[in-house]
C-alpha cells in the first residue's frame, strides 16, 4: 500500500503542475533553406573634373566634352538632356564651328533626335541650336547631312504626339532660314507630309481628300492650318527659288561646258605602240544636270497640286464670309481670314512660277499648263474671285472703352492690298494661256474687266510700298503675258498704261520708279504689243528719258532700259538727247549708281548712249 500511495501522491503533483505546449517545427520549402547569394553593385563614378583631358580638347564648362554631351542627349532623365544642351551652347558660344568640323555629323544627328522629345522646353531648345549651327554653316558642307536633318523633319511631321507634329513646324522654319536649297532637293518627301497635317484621303489610291479637325490641340482648326499653310508658302518659294537658281547657273556655265572636250594623249616614251586615249573633260556640264535631277520631280508636282488646290479651296470656304457681291463693293473678312488666303495666294503663284520655270519648248510642260487651267480656273473665280475684293478688320487701338453708338461711325476695315492683288496676277495668268483667237467666257471677261477696274483704282491712289512685288507681277503678268490676248478680245489697256506712266513721274519712292520705269521698258521691246506702241503716251515717255540721266541717283536697271530704247526708238529720243548732252556728260562723273555691279561699265553706258551723235565708244 505504501509504494502504491506514494506511486499516486506523485502522479497527482505532476498533474498539478502547470504544463507548457511545445511548438510544433515547420518544415522549410525547397528552395527556401538556401542562403541567398546574390547582391547589386553600384558602379564608382570619377568626377568629370577629376577626368584627365586632351589640352586640345574642346570642353564645356563643366569640362564635358562632345562625346559626353550626346550620351547625355539620350539619358532618361530630361534634366539630363535639359542640361546638356545648356552645355553645348556654351561651346558653340566660345569655339568657332571650323573646330567642330569633324564631330558636325554626330551633333547634327544628336541635336536632330531632339527635335521628337516628349519635353517641349528640350524640343524649343534643339531648335535655336540647330539654327545656330546651321546658321555658320555654308550649304556645301550640308548636302551630305541633309538626309539625316530631313529624315528627323518628317518623323517629327508624322509623329504621334500632336505637341511635337506641331514644334515640327518649328524644325521646318530653321531649316527654310539656313538651308532653302536642302528642303528644294528633297521637297517631294515633305509635301506629302503638309497634306498629311490638315486632310487625309477617303480612299487609299482616291485622289479626292477631306479636311481633317484638330479636336485634341490647344490651337483651333482655323489657327492650325494658317500654321501648316504659311510654312507650305515658304517650302514653295524655297523651291522656285532654288529652280531659278539652276536656270541661272546652267545658263552662266552653258557657253563654257556644252561643247565636249577631248584631248588626244599620245605616250611618248615606251616600246609599244601608240593608242588614241580620249579623256573628256565636261565634269561641269555633269554636274550641273545631276543638280537639275535632284529637284522636285513634275510628277510629284502635279500629284500634289491636284491635292493640294481642291484642299485649299475648302479651307477657304469653311472661313470666308457666304455673301454674294451683286456689285464692286468690298466684302470684309477677318484678320484670320487674310491671313490665310495670303498663304494661299502664295502657294497658288509658286506653283504658277514654277511651271513657268520649266522648259516651255517641252509638250508635256504644255499640258500640263492646260490642263492646271482647265481644272482649276473655274473652281478658283467661283471659290475666290467671286467675293473680290476683299477688306479686313482693322484693329482697334487705345479703344478699349467706347460706347456702342460710337462705333457706327468709325471705320473699322482696311484693304487687303496684297491679297487682292495677288488674286488678279493669278486670274490674269490663267487667262495667258487662252489661245489668241478664243474668246473668253462671259464669267472670265466679266472678272477681267473687274480686275482691270480696280488695279487702274490702285495706280490712282498708290502709296503702299510694302506690297510692291505683288504689284509688279501683276503688271508683268498683264502686260508682256496676257496683253495680246486682251487685246484680242477687246479688253483695252490704254488706260492703264498711260496711270503705269503717269505714276512714274509722279510717286518719289526711287524703287517704286525704278520697276514702274523697266517694266514700261520691257513693254516698248516687245514685238507683239503693236497696239500699245501705238500711243501717243509712250512718244511723250521716251522723250521724258534723257532728264533721268540728270538726277543725283539713277538705278543701274533704268540705264539698261535707256539704252534699249535708245536703239529701237531713236528718232523719238534723238532731239532730247542733243539738247542735254554736255549737262548729261557732266553729270555722269558725279552721278550715284544705285544697285550696279561695275559703277565704271554703267557710266561707260551712259556714255555711249552718245554714239549716234558724236560716233564714238568709250570703253
Amino acid at each position: 500500500m505504501s509504494k502504491n500511495h506514494k506511486r499516486l501522491k506523485r502522479l497527482k503533483s505532476e498533474k498539478a503542475k502547470v504544463k507548457l505546449k511545445g511548438k510544433t517545427v515547420h518544415q522549410l520549402p525547397k528552395g527556401l533553406n538556401i542562403t541567398n547569394t546574390s547582391f547589386k553593385v553600384k558602379q564608382i563614378l570619377i568626377r568629370e573634373q577629376l577626368k584627365q583631358r586632351d589640352e586640345t580638347e574642346i570642353l564645356s564648362t563643366r569640362k564635358l566634352n562632345i562625346d559626353d554631351l550626346l550620351t547625355r542627349f539620350r539619358h532618361h532623365n530630361s534634366t539630363v538632356r535639359q542640361d546638356a544642351l545648356k552645355q553645348l551652347k556654351d561651346i558653340l558660344l566660345q569655339n568657332p564651328v571650323k573646330s567642330l568640323h569633324s564631330r558636325l555629323n554626330s551633333l547634327l544627328h544628336g541635336i536632330a533626335a531632339l527635335s521628337l522629345d516628349k519635353e517641349r522646353e528640350i524640343r524649343r531648345n534643339s531648335f535655336h541650336a540647330l539654327n545656330f549651327i546651321l546658321g555658320l554653316i555654308p550649304n556645301e558642307q550640308l548636302t551630305p547631312l541633309r538626309e539625316t536633318i530631313i529624315s528627323f523633319l518628317c518623323c517629327a511631321m508624322t509623329h504621334i504626339d500632336p505637341r511635337v507634329k506641331e514644334d515640327s513646324l518649328l524644325f521646318l522654319d530653321v531649316l527654310v532660314q539656313n538651308c532653302s536649297s536642302a528642303l528644294a532637293k528633297d521637297s517631294h518627301k515633305i509635301l506629302p507630309n503638309f497634306l498629311g497635317m490638315i486632310c487625309r484621303l477617303h480612299k487609299e489610291g482616291s485622289p479626292a481628300a477631306q479636311l481633317t479637325t484638330t479636336l485634341d490641340s490647344k490651337s483651333t482648326n482655323v489657327k492650325w492650318r494658317i500654321k501648316v499653310l504659311e510654312r507650305l508658302a515658304n517650302l514653295f518659294t524655297s523651291i522656285v527659288n532654288y529652280r531659278k537658281l539652276c536656270i541661272g547657273t546652267r545658263s552662266i556655265v552653258t557657253p563654257f561646258v556644252r561643247t565636249k572636250k577631248c584631248t588626244r594623249y599620245i605616250p611618248i616614251y615606251g616600246n609599244s605602240a601608240s593608242q588614241f586615249c580620249e579623256i573628256i573633260l565636261d565634269q561641269d556640264m555633269i554636274s550641273i544636270d545631276n543638280h537639275e535631277k535632284e529637284n522636285l520631280p513634275v510628277e510629284e508636282f502635279v500629284k500634289c497640286t491636284h491635292l493640294l488646290m481642291p484642299v485649299m479651296a475648302d479651307i477657304w470656304l469653311e472661313l470666308c464670309p457666304d455673301e454674294e457681291v451683286e456689285s464692286y463693293a468690298e466684302i470684309t473678312i477677318l484678320n484670320e481670314a487674310a491671313a490665310l488666303l495670303k498663304s494661299i495666294i502664295v502657294i497658288i503663284q509658286s506653283i504658277v512660277e514654277y511651271m513657268d520655270t520649266l522648259d516651255q519648248d517641252d509638250y508635256g510642260v504644255k499640258r500640263m499648263k492646260y490642263w492646271f487651267k482647265d481644272t482649276f480656273h473655274n473652281a478658283y473665280m467661283k471659290n475666290f474671285l467671286s467675293r473680290f475684293p476683299y477688306g479686313k478688320v482693322q484693329p482697334l487701338i487705345n479703344e478699349s472703352r467706347k460706347r456702342q453708338k460710337d462705333f457706327s461711325q468709325i471705320k473699322f476695315t482696311e484693304e487687303c492690298l496684297e491679297q487682292n492683288l495677288g488674286l488678279c496676277q493669278i486670274h490674269v495668268w490663267f487667262t495667258s494661256l487662252f489661245n489668241c483667237n478664243e474668246q473668253f467666257p462671259k464669267s472670265v471677261r466679266t472678272y477681267c474687266v473687274s480686275i482691270l477696274k480696280y488695279l487702274n483704282g490702285t495706280i490712282e491712289t498708290w502709296c503702299d510700298s510694302s506690297t510692291l512685288p505683288q504689284l509688279t507681277k501683276l503688271l508683268r503678268t498683264l502686260f508682256l503675258k496676257a496683253g495680246p490676248i486682251w487685246y484680242n478680245n477687246h479688253i483695252n489697256l490704254n488706260h492703264t498704261l498711260r496711270l503705269i506712266i503717269q505714276a512714274s513721274s509722279r510717286l518719289p519712292k526711287n524703287e517704286l520708279q525704278s520697276q514702274l520705269y523697266v517694266i514700261i521698258g520691257d513693254i516698248m521691246l516687245n514685238s507683239n504689243l503693236n497696239e500699245l506702241h501705238r500711243e501717243k503716251i509712250f512718244e511723250s515717255f521716251v522723250t521724258f528719258l534723257p532728264s533721268l540721266l540728270l538726277r543725283p541717283s539713277i538705278d543701274d536697271v533704268v540705264i539698261r532700259m535707256i539704252g534699249q530704247i535708245v536703239l529701237r526708238f531713236k528718232e523719238w529720243i534723238q532731239e532730247e538727247l542733243i539738247a542735254k548732252h554736255e549737262s548729261i556728260i557732266e553729270n555722269v562723273k558725279k552721278i550715284d549708281i544705285v544697285g550696279t555691279y561695275d559703277d565704271k561699265q554703267s557710266r561707260l553706258m551712259i556714255y555711249n548712249l552718245f554714239y549716234f551723235v558724236d560716233s564714238q565708244i568709250y570703253y
